[in-house]
């Protein structure tokens, strides 16, 4: 990808399958979701492959969801920081949303995707 990240191609990265992060050019820190640069402030950001490794820094399970995400409920949100150094938030699988305490945290998780029964795609991680 050439043209200058914006939030929309982010977003459907994730529904085809590619993640991506941005890089910022200003001092290379990798940065999802997009915005300014968490370091230095910088906001000429480039596209950036990720390896989709990560380790599972925190998690809530949503049993009461807006009317969009409803027909889901419960599912798991998590906060993932990958490997090259930035958090994300996305969907966890692997594990039962009714036994939250089954999830240990620190594990290693890798990239996958959740479809939702609306067909959309959501960024997930698994355990590795």
């Amino acid at each position: 990808m050439s043209e200058k990240p914006t939030i929309q191609q982010y977003k459907q990265n994730i529904q085809d399958e590619d993640f991506k992060a941005y890089r910022c050019t200003s001092c290379g820190a990798i940065v999802a979701p997009p915005g300014a640069c968490y370091s230095c402030g910088g906001t000429e950001m480039e596209w950036a492959e990720v390896s989709g490794k990560g380790t599972l820094i925190a998690f809530t399970v949503i049993h009461v969801a807006a009317d969009e995400f409803q027909p889901e409920a419960p599912y798991f949100v998590a906060i993932v920081e990958l490997a090259e150094g930035t958090r994300v938030s996305a969907r966890l699988k692997g594990f039962d949303p009714l036994k939250p305490e089954e999830v240990p945290l620190g594990i290693p998780v890798i990239l996958a995707y959740e479809e939702a029964k609306t067909g959309r795609n959501y960024l997930a991680f698994k355990p590795a």
